[in-house]
Parts: C-alpha cells; structure tokens; sequence
C-alpha cells in the first residue's frame, strides 16, 4: 500500500465518529453573504472617492482664465463683470479733492514764531533781541540802547559794558574777564550783601546809591557778571540776569 492510501484511511478512521451540525451549510451561506456585501460597500467608497477626485481637475479649468480669454483680451474700455464701474457723484454734490490735490496735504503747520524773545522781550529796532549781544537772551519791554556796547581793559582783565534806558527804568549790565578772585569784587554797593543763586551759581545782591539794585555772581572761571537795574524794570532782575549766558 503506497503513502497516499495510508494517509486517506488515517483520515477515515479520524472522522468517522464526527457528524456535522445539520445547520452548517446555512452558516457557511450566511458568512459567506456577510463578506460578499462588505466587499461591494468597500468597493462602492472607493470608487466614490476616485470619481471626486477626477472631477477636480474639471472644476480648477472652469474656474481657472485660459489664455486669449474675452475677459483678458477685451478692449480696454470695456467693463469687465468683475469690476465696478465708478459712480459718478450725485447732481449738485460736487467730488472731494484728492489728499494729493490738497494744498499742504501731509504737511504739519507750524505756528510762527510768537514776536519777542523769552519771557517777552522786545524785537523793536533798537530794542530786539536781535540787537542784543549773544551772550543776553533776556530784556524787558520798554527801553533803548543808551550807546553800543562799550569794551575796556586789556588782555589781562577786560570788561564789556551795555547800558539800555526807557520810561520804565534802567539796566546795565557788566561782563569782566580775567583777574577775578569772586562776585564781591564786582559789587558797588556799600552795605552789606545779601545771598542768591543765579541759575543754581551762588550771587551776591545789593542796593545802589540812589536808586536801584543789582546782583553779581561768578559765570565762570574768571568771568563775572553784574545786572543792574532802576525803576519799575527792578522787579526783572532775576529774569534779566538768567538770561545772561557768557
């Protein structure tokens, strides 16, 4: 007996006890149903997609502007559905000028330059601060130069002079280079000093002869200044001597 007939009656002997369940050619049916529908539903999907997919394409033509379109190759004066026609403005309204049409569009102004210098000092001939030495910023309304500015002394100690008069007073002040040990020197007072600070500088203040008042410091290395005045300009004082600025 040859190996194929030994296996064959091996197997024989093995089942010839079993019996199958008399509903299993229905389960077999079943499943095999089950699985035949699966596989059509999986089949429907997918050829659902490859079918979205395909159409792309059509639909980005139809969206996209072939060359030599009616849209591009259009005269010019033409108006194309895409791009509103400009409204002409209404009867009696008349356009409002564009922001480069606008005289001084995009410029800032700039409010001119109030007349006098700091704190109200006059520009009047004679009188304006631009007829001041540059070292004085500062001079009440009201007077006129007595005379140019007068220099005296020599390389060693010089002394510059400026005197101004007016209805409303006087004032004189008096610059000095050179040879100075400190503001007492400059003082032509006889009484006894009183104590200020120009511009945070320590000063020495004091009544004139007569009438009047000034006020001496030390502006700097061997520089003094003395600000005097008289009349209703005194009360200036103060401002007048911190607008000296040798």
């Amino acid at each position: 007996m040859d190996l194929e007939s030994e296996l064959r009656k091996a197997m024989a002997e093995q089942v010839s006890g079993a019996s199958a369940a008399p509903s299993l050619v229905a389960d077999v049916k079943r499943r095999h149903r089950r699985r035949r529908t699966r596989i059509h539903a999986a089949a429907g999907a997918v050829a659902a997609s490859v079918a979205a997919l395909a159409l792309v394409p059509t639909y980005q033509s139809f969206r996209a502007t072939p060359a030599g379109n009616s849209e591009t190759t259009r005269p010019t004066s033409t108006v194309s559905a895409f791009q509103q026609p400009e409204r002409p403005p209404a009867p009696g309204l008349s356009r409002p000028p564009s922001a480069k049409g606008r005289s001084g569009a995009g410029a800032t102004s700039h409010p001119e330059h109030p007349p006098g210098g700091p704190g109200g000092g006059t520009r009047k001939p004679g009188t304006g601060l631009h007829d001041l030495p540059s070292w004085i910023t500062y001079l009440p309304d009201g007077l006129t130069a007595a005379a140019p500015c007068a220099v005296t002394g020599g390389a060693e100690r010089k002394t510059t002079t400026c005197k101004w008069r007016g209805d409303v007073g006087w004032v004189e002040i008096v610059l000095v280079k050179g040879g100075l040990a400190g503001p007492q020197e400059l003082m032509k007072s006889t009484g006894i000093p009183g104590r200020t600070s120009v511009r945070g500088t320590p000063a020495l203040t004091g009544d004139l002869p007569g009438s009047g008042r000034q006020i001496s410091w030390l502006a700097g290395p061997n520089v003094g200044v003395t600000v005097s005045a008289g009349g209703s300009v005194t009360g200036h004082l103060m401002r007048i001597a911190e607008g000296v600025r040798p």
